[in-house]
């Protein structure tokens, strides 16, 4: 099982819990499954080419993914997913 933690804007359209524990292996299982119970949260998180938003960061155990990242990486056995919103600025 791995943890999930979604930004409170995901949160509060969807009424979901801001952690989740569910089975994955990849970024795109977790999407699927956010997906099932959630329907719609997945393009709310993903471009239609696969890759996460420009606005949102993406950690997988405390190593942040380059921007974009694809939904294709994997993810390990209890590893915790964070998607945040990007911070930008000057």
């Amino acid at each position: 099982m791995i943890t999930v933690h979604l930004p409170g804007s995901v949160t509060d359209a969807f009424h979901a819990d801001p952690v989740i524990s569910l089975a994955a292996h990849t970024l795109s299982d977790v999407l699927q499954r956010l997906d099932q119970t959630w329907p719609g949260m997945a393009s709310w998180l993903v471009e239609p080419d696969d890759c996460f938003r420009e606005n949102l960061s993406v950690f997988i155990s405390g190593r942040r993914l380059p921007p974009r990242a694809h939904v294709s990486t994997p993810v390990g056995d209890a590893a915790e997913v964070w998607i945040l919103r990007a911070i930008s600025g000057g």
